[in-house]
């Protein structure tokens, strides 16, 4: 614990993490915090806070069903210019690959618009398994969607997802079921 950061605010910093099994999809460890257990069936954090995704949905909603798709391949050449009003720098046609390795939110969007955001959306929903995804809900008396382009591009989604949903999207076993790791 001495090496786990102070703020001035007075609230611990927290954090979570999910270790799996490549080969077989099994969660082999958890934590759901940081600091010592002091109640039982506390919050955990791997579990239950639903957070944005950010870029690192872009394996899962843009890139795998893309490719899938057998629209892009790494060396697909998109333009990185604005999509709409905007003033940073753009560096014009790149690669996927570029795209990918500089985390490039403009070509994310722009493969999205080429397969289309339900696509992305079913894709990332029913092939990886994010049930946390909305295809539509009145919240507070306003329409939501996870189907279009920032949630599906960017990560910007209605409710967010679990570590545990990220880490084991795409997992052939069940994180509900997985026998290796006692902490479930």
């Amino acid at each position: 614990l001495d090496r786990i950061p102070t703020t001035d605010s007075q609230q611990q910093l927290q954090s979570a993490i999910v270790v799996i099994d490549n080969a077989t999809g099994d969660i082999v460890a958890m934590a759901g915090g940081v600091g010592e257990k002091e109640i039982s069936l506390s919050w955990n954090r791997a579990t239950q806070s639903t957070l944005q995704p950010g870029s690192a949905i872009k394996p899962i909603s843009v890139y795998g069903p893309a490719m899938e798709a057998g629209v892009i391949d790494p060396s697909t050449v998109l333009f990185d210019g604005p999509l709409y009003d905007s003033y940073r720098r753009y560096t014009g046609d790149v690669s996927i690959l570029t795209g990918v390795s500089a985390s490039m939110n403009t070509i994310a969007c722009r493969v999205v618009e080429k397969i289309g955001t339900d696509y992305s959306f079913d894709y990332a929903k029913n092939k990886f398994g994010l049930s946390d995804l909305i295809s539509s809900k009145t919240i507070n008396g306003s329409e939501k969607t996870d189907i279009a382009l920032a949630p599906m591009a960017m990560g910007a989604l209605t409710y967010g997802v679990t570590v545990r949903a990220a880490s084991s999207a795409g997992s052939k076993i069940n994180p509900e079921r997985s026998t290796r790791c006692p902490l479930l």
